[in-house]
């Protein structure tokens, strides 16, 4: 049983090396796309809040302080907050940069669009009430725009709060995905205009639509609506934002029950661009990708959890061991990277023979880290004791994340059709 169990986990395994081999493939074939600098149109960043009475004070600040030269507006959108939000806004009352509209709590899509209708300028940027642009990065943001056909632009989200251990694993991961888009701007294939910052050309946006409020993930519906329009959206490596994660594990499975419903709906409402060579890098590439997950994550799930509980059965349980101190180094070796090294170790030594499952999880866990390692540097950030614990212990949060992925249809059903605000 527990050799078919492996069997099944090297076929999901094999094609995410495939996958981290294609983007290895992408960075050395592909140059990246260099912007022009010094193109300044008028920006007007849209600011939706729904309770970020802590965070929105350091939020419009950083807006105002970005050192942007050309014309630039904040609009925020007090959405019914309940909180110490509106009296924090009206400190910036007299100030004629920002303008704070009111509403009663209509929801994020619903709020963004009427914003979206009262801007005056060229582009529009959207930032999340919590987050805190690093300076230089509007100018950044837009510089793309100098070429007329590109609709969308967008820049790396970087971890703000990191007191936390979860919090330190969603780090990696937010860089993560940067570098992710940042192969997929290589090949065009860049399909999301994430919420926390992501600039637009208004007329575009507004002929597209503008934000659904009928799916969870709008940066990424708004994002292929404009492709499907003949429109480019850009990766701008160098635009920075800070943004605040969820500290609590049920904060992060109520966040990710959302994305993963999301991405179900972007997947059915675009299935027209799905391995569709119309669409190049985003229907050849990126949403591919974006639906195998769906799959990976409930076959990788299984076979995981089957592997550790046959194997505490066949090794302990079958023998009358409940716990002792190699039950205990057993499950340190699962939920560690110990694990792999020590079955390299064993390998080397000529203790164990090499099995095909784990000769790939050995690649597998060289180029993931290696991936780690160069997102951090790439995108300048250092390598801290946080980072290292979190390398250590990744393997438990992706696990969770993979179960949380393959249960998320409980969650649509209590939460069908709601644009939640919470993160």
């Amino acid at each position: 049983m527990l050799q078919a169990v492996e069997l099944l986990a090297t076929i999901p395994t094999a094609i995410l090396l495939a996958v981290l081999f294609s983007q290895l493939a992408i960075l050395i074939i592909r140059r990246p796309v260099k912007f022009p600098v010094g193109y300044t149109p008028s920006v007007t960043v849209l600011i939706p809040a729904h309770n970020e009475g802590p965070h929105i004070r350091a939020t419009v600040d950083a807006v105002l302080n970005s050192g942007y030269p050309g014309r630039l507006r904040a609009t925020v959108i007090d959405d019914g907050s309940t909180d110490q939000t509106p009296q924090v806004l009206k400190d910036y009352s007299k100030n004629k940069q920002v303008r704070v509209l009111r509403t009663n709590h209509i929801g994020k899509s619903h709020a963004l669009n009427r914003a979206l209708k009262l801007a005056a300028t060229e582009i529009v940027i959207t930032i999340d009430g919590d987050t805190r642009l690093e300076r230089g990065s509007i100018e950044r943001l837009v510089a793309p725009f100098s070429d007329r056909h590109v609709a969308a632009t967008t820049g790396v989200i970087k971890v703000e709060n990191t007191r936390r251990p979860l919090s330190w694993f969603q780090r990696l991961e937010y860089l993560n995905f940067a570098f992710f888009k940042s192969v997929c701007e290589r090949i065009g294939a860049v399909i999301a205009a994430s919420g926390p910052l992501s600039a637009f050309r208004r007329k575009y946006l507004l002929e597209a639509g503008g934000f659904s409020p009928y799916t969870f993930l709008e940066d990424f519906d708004v994002a292929l609506k404009l492709i499907k329009r003949g429109y480019k959206t850009r990766f701008v490596d160098t635009a920075y934002c800070y943004t605040f994660v969820p500290e609590k594990l049920m904060e992060l499975a109520r966040q990710r029950f959302r994305w993963t419903r999301g991405g179900a709906q972007i997947i059915k409402t675009h299935f027209d661009m799905f391995l569709n060579r119309k669409y190049r890098g985003p229907g050849m590439y990126s949403l591919p990708l974006l639906s195998y997950w769906y799959i990976h994550s409930v076959l990788i799930g299984i076979a995981l959890i089957l592997q550790i509980v046959l194997g505490y059965h066949d090794f302990f349980l079958a023998n009358g061991v409940v716990f002792s101190w190699d039950v205990a180094q057993y499950f340190f070796y699962w939920f560690s990277v110990f694990g792999i090294i020590n079955v390299a170790w064993n390998v080397l030594i000529g203790e164990w023979s090499l099995t095909l499952l784990s000769a790939l999880n050995m690649l597998l866990l060289t180029l993931t880290y290696g991936i780690f390692l160069a997102a951090l540097r790439k995108f300048r950030e250092p390598f801290t004791i946080k980072d290292l614990i979190a390398f250590i212990f990744m393997f438990p949060y992706w696990l969770v994340l993979m179960f949380v992925h393959s249960m998320s249809n409980i969650e649509w059903s209590k939460k069908r059709g709601k644009n939640w605000w919470e993160k």
